[in-house]
């Protein structure tokens, strides 16, 4: 348990885990005026408890990665690059959870024509009353906008390991992304390299500014996403499709099988 205990999580963490999210996003690319859906699963949710009951409940969205923490090796702009990667991915789930807590405010209210499948849960919704109540000593808090009651706090990576030679494993050399702490020594440079490691990223929610505008910028990514695989598909070519760099898949031999302008399959050519 170099990251952390189980023991020492208590309760209501984890708020939630492997939890489902999926959130309706518009495009002005659909001259029709169609909606896409983007799902995900988020492994884990943490609920940071305020200091007064006045205060919001923090949300902070964790995700586990199997494999090694980025190495933090090369100039600042190509490291900040790395790291905003990293995160991307993380960024989307927290604006489709930020969507589904608007959503279900939206069906809170009297005409209820929202579609509650782009809500949060009611597992979600009951473990985040116990915990106000918890908050509260049990006094019931007056009814009002989840909106108003949660915020985005941040998003952490936790990485199982790291690379032998990353020293950046060992110290805070990158304020965006480097939290190494050690459970039995608070002293960063104590932290043994290889071990496991994780990144944090701020969601701004100190600021209200910065919050919507990485919010903003990461839809505007996602319905850019979203326009080129439509334009992808109506060229109806597998030839017209360039992504993918990943060595384990066979996705650039498959697309030489395909007849030239189609999505077809040719006879061919044998798989």
């Amino acid at each position: 348990y170099e990251l952390e205990d189980p023991k020492t999580v208590t309760n209501p963490n984890p708020l939630m885990r492997e939890m489902w999210v999926q959130a309706r996003f518009s495009s002005d690319d659909y001259n029709d005026g169609d909606e896409f859906v983007v799902r995900g699963k988020i492994d884990r949710i943490d609920i940071i408890q305020p200091s007064t009951s006045d205060d919001k409940l923090h949300l902070d969205i964790i995700d586990y990665k199997t494999g090694k923490k980025p190495h933090f090796k090369y100039s600042p702009k190509v490291n900040e690059r790395i790291a905003s990667e990293q995160f991307w991915k993380m960024k989307v789930y927290a604006l489709i959870l930020w969507k589904m807590i608007h959503q279900t405010d939206e069906m809170s209210g009297e005409t209820k024509k929202a579609d509650s499948r782009f809500g949060m849960s009611r597992m979600l919704q009951q473990r985040l009353k116990q915990a106000l109540t918890a908050i509260t000593n049990g006094m019931e808090k007056e009814e009002t906008d989840w909106s108003s009651i949660l915020e985005l706090n941040s998003l952490r990576l936790m990485y199982f390991t790291s690379h032998l030679d990353d020293a950046s494993a060992n110290n805070n050399e990158y304020t965006m992304n480097a939290t190494t702490d050690d459970d039995n020594n608070n002293d960063a440079g104590s932290r043994t390299i290889g071990k496991a490691n994780y990144l944090d990223f701020s969601l701004g929610s100190s600021d209200p500014t910065e919050f919507q505008s990485i919010l903003d910028e990461t839809e505007l990514e996602v319905q850019t996403i979203a326009s080129d695989i439509k334009r992808l598909v109506n060229m109806q070519s597998p030839q017209a499709f360039e992504h993918c760099d990943w060595r384990y898949c066979s996705c650039h031999e498959l697309r030489k099988k395909f007849k030239p302008g189609s999505v077809f399959q040719s006879p061919d050519l044998e798989f």
